[in-house]
């Protein structure tokens, strides 16, 4: 009885429905805490002379047990469907595809900007030592060395421009600003943005994958 329950995709309580008994009699029966009636032997006959040979209904039960013991991995793909199985509907494997394409064209994009900004943080980190001034407030910081680079006598040049004998905090609250207005340019991304720069790689490359396994005819 379990077999045929295995074969054909019944629980007790469907099975017992098609006998015509109690789902509890099923059970009974199954644990061997019943015993089976001439009319449940009847009802069943129809459905036992259907199963093919009992060595080919173990191995199905045994690999149904396996199954449920210990699912698939995630790496892996589902059995095939059996001969006989309707065909899929074009038009839906189709849509479902383009649908796929467009969704992985919006990660890749979101992706691409969160790695332009990295690259244009990376730049401006490598250059942040040229244009970065002294601290207005370190006493320890050296005057400009008449030795100095040209990026440095450049960078010495623009700060001289927000001098004013008026307004002598002038350039000091300029070097304060330019400081940090640098430092912000030069922050690489945060971590959350590194994380969803990942998710949105992997989601793409996920929706790329399906949607070339729909554009293959797999389905067939």
């Amino acid at each position: 009885m379990a077999h045929v329950r295995e074969w054909f995709g019944l629980d007790q309580a469907a099975l017992a429905l098609y006998l015509g008994v109690s789902q509890p009699l099923v059970h009974g029966i199954e644990t061997r805490r019943r015993g089976l009636t001439p009319a449940v032997s009847v009802a069943l006959l129809p459905l036992l002379l259907q199963l093919p040979s009992p060595e080919v209904v173990a191995a199905a039960v045994a690999a149904a047990l396996a199954e449920d013991a210990s699912p698939a991995p995630a790496s892996s793909l589902p059995p095939v469907l059996p001969p006989g199985t309707p065909p899929p509907a074009p038009a839906d494997l189709d849509f479902r595809r383009r649908v796929c394409q467009q969704q992985a064209g919006r990660a890749v994009a979101q992706a691409a900007a969160l790695a332009r900004q990295a690259r244009v943080a990376a730049r401006w980190a490598a250059v942040l030592p040229a244009l970065l001034p002294a601290d207005p407030d370190d006493p320890a910081a050296a005057p400009l060395d008449p030795g100095a680079s040209p990026a440095a006598r450049a960078l010495a040049a623009a700060l001289a421009l927000a001098a004013d004998p008026d307004a002598p905090a002038r350039a000091p609250d300029h070097a304060h600003w330019l400081r940090g207005w640098l430092a912000r340019r030069a922050q690489p991304l945060p971590p959350a943005a590194v994380t969803r720069y990942h998710l949105l790689r992997a989601r793409a490359a996920g929706l790329l994958a399906e949607a070339a396994a729909l554009g293959m005819g797999e389905h067939e």
